[in-house]
């Protein structure tokens, strides 16, 4: 892609923005939300245009892209949804867990530990 493209599509994609958050009437929140969103695309979009993201293994970037993405959800929920502190603490307690535990099996960690089953012997 050549500059000049690069340049038309970031000039449009701020324009639509710019007219997103000036003219349609959202709550405050749902635009920063929008805009969190946007701008994380436009990054990616970026560095893949630029080869940056071609530079690292494939399996690494979705692992850093999904933890990213689980910790903007996290972020978001505990902003912007109201629940009571501990149903909060709980959930991002689990989430946690969950994260740990799927890092370890992408790893290869967790698969040399040995699996308990249930049923007769």
């Amino acid at each position: 892609m050549d500059l000049i493209s690069l340049v038309v599509v970031l000039i449009v994609v701020g324009m639509l923005l710019w007219l997103v958050n000036n003219y349609i009437p959202m709550e405050y929140r749902i635009k920063q939300i929008l805009n969190a969103v946007v701008v994380i695309v436009v990054v990616l979009w970026l560095l893949q245009a630029a080869g940056v993201l071609g530079v690292f293994p494939r399996a690494l970037v979705s692992v850093v892209v999904t933890l990213v993405v689980v910790g903007m959800l996290l972020w978001l929920v505990n902003s912007f949804l109201p629940m009571d502190a501990k149903i909060k603490q709980i959930l991002n307690v689990v989430v946690i867990i969950a994260v740990v535990l799927w890092l370890l099996s992408v790893f290869g960690i967790l698969n040399g530990l040995p699996r308990f089953t249930t049923g007769r012997l």
